[in-house]
């Protein structure tokens, strides 16, 4: 018969949890996709401290959410229409839960989080549970739709700026204002290219983007096979622009670790109050995301357009390349290698990635600091150069990314 309870039309989506927790007779939470609390149910004291927090902050705490993928519990959520026990983590605050997903087909919509009071959730609550899941699914399907008309409403806007319609501060603040952006918050632009976009690659790296504490994603749209997304910092501090490196480093690595996504390209524009520059910072982003698409694995923790270094230049260099003479010293060292079957190019190429870094080097090739000496001192005799020239030794780093970079085009 308690099923029958979930057979009507609900108020809001707190009287729904609110029904659940009478039914299952425990603390009840929903979650959207990406952990962000939607309703919780009342509690007494009988809860835990990761509750407390989800509630406070409006949000699964995202250390919390890490360790759910370490342990397994949400790559099982999402694979599973069956509810999923998970046991107490102590030293997260956790107590005994039940959760189960909310799906649309295999689409993740969210989760049901249920704490185990003073008794295990029997057969027949679970039961009940999936009951509740499938209601849930209609009401966040009904939830998402008017998600996606004002999202819609927030692209154009987001359109107005990087296509640089809106010329003033003012003119931005108030386009901001209407989607609900203060207009004291630092923002700034931030690209991520793919291969290939698709509808759940968008889910997944977007998932990432709102489970990440520090940095807030304002407005998104796609382009093409590109993500851009107006961002800001959560908390104002000096540390800003380490909090977005952060953030960045992190979608990177979970995009590899979590969905095995390991080719993408980030670039961020710099932070403004400004609103003036936004489209600045659009164009900044843009830049670094062109040169990282180049496949050069040197730059793959460079974010900004200051850490490209000398590869600022490069496309500027490569549209000279016809103009320039290959070096004869990279000459002489391929028809070497060729003749000789050796590696001496590649030595060279790998010993300038390294800075000169010999014992770096050495490992890397798998062989011992005096084979590596004598290869350097092969490599100067054939290609008549001298490594300890600064001038000569920043000469062939660039010939040989610009030819890299001629041979990927």
């Amino acid at each position: 018969m308690n099923s029958n309870k979930f057979d009507r039309v609900f108020d809001s989506l707190e009287d729904f949890v609110d029904t659940i927790s009478e039914v299952l007779a425990c603390p009840v939470t929903l979650e959207d996709a990406n952990h962000q609390l939607l309703a919780y149910s009342s509690h007494d004291d009988e809860t835990d401290a990761a509750r407390i927090s989800t509630i406070i902050g409006r949000r699964v705490p995202e250390k919390l959410v890490n360790r759910f993928w370490k342990e397994g519990v949400i790559p099982a959520l999402n694979q599973s229409d069956n509810p999923i026990a998970i046991n107490s983590i102590m030293d997260m605050g956790l107590r005994n839960r039940v959760a189960i997903s909310i799906r649309k087909n295999q689409e993740v919509l969210g989760y049901i989080w249920v704490i185990e009071v003073d008794t295990k959730l029997t057969e027949e609550d679970k039961k009940l549970l999936r009951v509740a899941s499938a209601k849930a699914k209609n009401l966040l399907l009904q939830l998402n739709l008017q998600k996606k008309r004002r999202e819609k409403n927030h692209q154009e806007i987001l359109w107005q700026i990087i296509t640089g319609d809106t010329y003033s501060h003012e003119a931005t603040a108030r386009l901001l204002d209407k989607a609900g952006i203060a207009s004291q918050k630092s923002l700034a632009f931030m690209l991520i290219r793919f291969q290939k976009m698709t509808d759940t690659l968008y889910r997944n790296v977007m998932y990432i983007v709102k489970t990440t504490s520090k940095v807030s994603m304002l407005i998104d749209t796609i382009d093409d096979n590109q993500l851009i997304c107006l961002i800001s910092p959560v908390t104002e501090t000096d540390n800003n622009q380490a909090d977005l490196i952060h953030f960045m480093e992190t979608i990177q690595r979970q995009m590899s670790e979590r969905f095995q996504i390991h080719h993408l390209s980030i670039g961020c524009g710099y932070l403004y109050t400004d609103y003036s520059k936004l489209t600045q910072s659009f164009k900044e982003a843009q830049k670094v995301v062109q040169i990282k698409s180049n496949g050069l694995t040197e730059l793959q923790q460079a974010f900004f357009y200051h850490e490209l270094g000398v590869f600022r230049h490069l496309d500027v260099l490569h549209s000279h390349s016809k103009d320039l003479v290959m070096n004869p010293a990279l000459i002489q060292l391929q028809l070497y290698d060729q003749q000789h079957a050796t590696s001496l190019y590649e030595t060279l190429d790998i010993f300038l990635n390294r800075d000169g870094n010999m014992n770096e080097v050495a490992k890397e090739l798998h062989i011992h600091v005096n084979t590596l000496s004598y290869r350097l001192k092969r490599i100067q005799e054939i290609a008549k150069t001298e490594l300890k020239d600064p001038i000569q030794r920043i000469g062939l780093y660039l010939d040989m990314k610009l030819k890299k970079h001629q041979t990927e085009r």
